[in-house]
């Protein structure tokens, strides 16, 4: 019956809320699009290339903050010359405290313009697509020059300082208040958050086709042999500065996504929503647990990861009753116990990677192939080469 109501919801006209359990099934559905994009990313970048990327939470929040700080105010500009009367936002203090009023009126022009708002949705992909691919190409900056350990340590650096940069720029996303963010699918005369979660996952699989196209390639061999020896693959004269520079803009830009969709999701914007635990230490724990260098296993491992979180998110009041510590500590114990459990029992994932099948070769023939050797004649062979090669002396002399 809850599948029944979520279909009704996706294909019906008519409006109806999402509640009790069919809620939690969305939610999950929703979170499950936006960390599996996040981790096959890093898949893309540590699985198959060896990057080990620990900033992901940078490029999430470049694209949560290119919606706050440049499309909201696009709408604005647009909207008020439509003859929208919104209030004053020229200024921080007005940017934050109209942000509800002009957010609310924001809503209303959006659900008479379905053209326009999905306009403004296309462009927050593509913005959020740029600036991750520019904030992939900052990153790119140390990796080239950095050792594994000292990148990762960056990485969370960087991290930390965007947050901090939100915190105290307010123009970005209303510092340490927040930023309200127009309801985009407004237009929608279903439960809005059924067709997020549904364009989410949507913008999930598309990234999983782009990804494997491109691993199946010439230039995800190329990032594989990387990853074993880069200091063979330069010797043959591959560029490998340039393949590591390109594998971080390209992820950064699909990561940035994930930022843009829960934004909308939430309908707010604020710094403190983008801890590195959520998301960056998560996204390691499902690529791990999955299998490193295989998409499939980073959809297993996102799916087992997010109904375990959502599960304890909304059940904490019951599962409270049977642990002496408070719920909110349970997450980072199955944080840290799983990870520690699956490199010492499962290292290789519970779907490991499997192995590279180049498209043309038939393989089968190859392994079937019979190779016809005698091996009895083999010794006879080799005393008769040495009495040709000891004649062959004795003539010289």
């Amino acid at each position: 019956m809850m599948y029944a109501n979520i279909a009704l919801g996706i294909l019906s006209s008519l409006p109806m809320a999402i509640e009790g359990t069919n809620r939690l099934i969305v939610d999950i559905a929703m979170f499950f699009g936006l960390l599996v994009i996040v981790a096959m990313a890093l898949n893309f970048q540590y699985g198959n290339a060896g990057i080990p990327n620990m900033g992901c939470a940078v490029q999430v929040i470049i694209g949560a903050f290119s919606v706050s700080a440049i499309v909201v105010r696009v709408m604005l500009t647009i909207v008020a010359s439509a003859g929208v009367p919104l209030q004053d936002w020229t200024n921080d203090f007005n940017w934050v405290y109209t942000s509800a009023v002009n957010t609310d009126l924001l809503n209303k022009f959006i659900r008479q313009n379905m053209v326009m708002a999905i306009g403004f949705f296309l462009l927050s992909l593509g913005i959020a697509l740029v600036l991750g691919a520019v904030i992939g190409y900052l990153l790119a900056l140390p990796a080239i020059r950095l050792r594994a350990t000292y990148l990762m340590i960056v990485l969370i650096t960087m991290a930390d300082a965007s947050q901090i940069i939100g915190r105290n720029v307010v123009s970005i996303s209303g510092g340490t208040l927040g930023l309200w963010i127009p309801n985009i699918f407004a237009w929608y005369p279903g439960d809005v958050g059924v067709i997020t979660a549904v364009i989410t996952l949507l913008l999930g699989l598309i990234s999983f086709f782009i990804f494997r196209t491109m691993l199946n390639s010439p230039y995800g061999r190329l990032m594989r042999s990387m990853r074993e020896n880069e200091v063979t693959l330069g010797s043959i004269g591959k560029n490998v500065v340039g393949i590591r520079r390109n594998i971080l803009m390209f992820a950064s830009g699909v990561t940035a996504i994930a930022g843009v969709m829960n934004v909308y999701y939430l309908g707010y914007s604020n710094e403190s929503g983008y801890q590195r635990a959520y998301w960056t230490y998560w996204p390691w724990l499902m690529l791990i647990l999955g299998g490193p260098g295989n998409n499939a296993g980073t959809f297993l491992g996102a799916a087992v990861i997010i109904a375990l979180r959502r599960v304890i998110i909304v059940f904490k009041f019951e599962i409270q009753t049977y642990f002496f510590f408070p719920i909110s500590y349970l997450e980072d114990i199955i944080l840290g116990g799983l990870l520690v459990f699956v490199m010492i029992f499962r290292p290789s994932g519970l779907i490991p990677e499997k192995l590279l099948y180049v498209p043309g070769v038939n393989y089968a023939k190859m392994v079937k192939e019979d190779v016809k050797v005698d091996w009895r004649a083999a010794p006879k062979a080799r005393v008769k080469k040495d009495e040709e090669k000891k004649s062959k002396t004795e003539e010289k002399k």
